[in-house]
């Protein structure tokens, strides 16, 4: 239709009146007194006289206008079909890669979902997906360089869809699986951290994100910053015996693992402090059997 104003503007536009004339609209409901097919044309030839001259170049003139504004209307409307329908084409596309994805054929759930988001920069549940896919093209441990880039694109997808939904924490433990996965501690331990300073404010969270912050540190092998946090999570979460629980095993964990290489008195403060932790869990859950065996069992250390 462009292309059309630009040739011949008086064609383009002539099939939007009745015999020869065009109509202007000046407001809501309101038509302004058409315009002459004929008078358009008799401007050119130079014959009428100065009155109808002035007249003549006041209605070419607002001819000029609405051929601009209609112009402008159709790149409008052309741009939201368009968008429209690319948005309809994209959550085609998801399905089509959910469809493989529940097939297991991981690979071409990949390509459908790269579709989508092509068609659809902003579709949040296409990253999500995506993400999926690639852990599920990723063998966990593998260092070879397509499983990197595998879990690379798994963690890339599941943070972009993140930045949709934060408060997605299914999202968080799938992108938390992938770092664990890929043995990326630190980089796991950023973002939870990260996440920890966001939401000091509230109590239950905060206890939850400390708990995950001391198990990736735990998985490291970084017992003094796996301690620190699983104690945070215990001071914030005081009546938890769980929390109390966890530090104790911690504690008896490092004690066995290390044998004769930990110094005596090391040693000795470690089943200390375990002991008493276990303990006072044991003290505010009645019939705490996991308790009782872990003081059974720091007890022989």
């Amino acid at each position: 239709m462009q292309r059309q104003l630009g040739a011949d503007p008086h064609r383009a536009l002539a099939p939007l009146g009745k015999s020869g004339r065009i109509g202007l609209r000046f407001g809501p409901g309101r038509w302004g007194t058409p315009i002459p097919s004929a008078s358009i044309e008799h401007l050119h030839d130079g014959r009428r006289s100065a009155g109808g001259a002035a007249r003549g170049a006041r209605l070419m003139r607002g001819y000029r206008r609405l051929l601009v504004l209609a112009v402008a209307a159709l790149g409008i409307a052309g741009t939201g079909c368009q968008g429209t329908v690319d948005h309809l084409k994209a959550n085609f596309a998801a399905k089509q890669g959910n469809d493989f994805y529940k097939a297991q054929d991981f690979q071409k759930a990949v390509e459908w979902y790269r579709y989508s988001l092509y068609l659809d920069p902003e579709l949040p549940i296409a990253y999500h997906n995506a993400g999926l896919a690639f852990m599920g093209l990723y063998k966990p441990g593998s260092k070879h360089p397509k499983d990197q880039y595998f879990s690379q694109q798994a963690i890339d997808n599941l943070t972009r869809y993140l930045s949709y939904q934060p408060d997605d924490e299914d999202g968080k433990n799938q992108l938390l699986t992938v770092y664990l996965q890929a043995e990326r501690y630190d980089d796991a331990a950023k973002f939870f951290e990260a996440e920890m300073k966001e939401r000091a404010g509230d109590p239950a969270v905060s206890a939850r994100l400390a708990q995950t912050l001391g198990m990736i540190y735990a998985k490291k092998g970084d017992f003094e910053s796996s301690l620190e946090w699983y104690k945070k999570r215990a001071e914030i979460d005081k009546d938890n015996p769980e929390a109390l629980y966890t530090i104790g095993v911690l504690c008896w964990d490092k004690v066995y693992h290390s044998g004769i290489t930990m110094e005596l008195d090391a040693r000795k403060q470690m089943v200390d402090m375990g002991l008493d932790y276990l303990q006072r869990a044991a003290d505010l859950r009645e019939d705490y059997f996991e308790a009782t065996s872990y003081i059974n069992l720091m007890y022989r250390e």
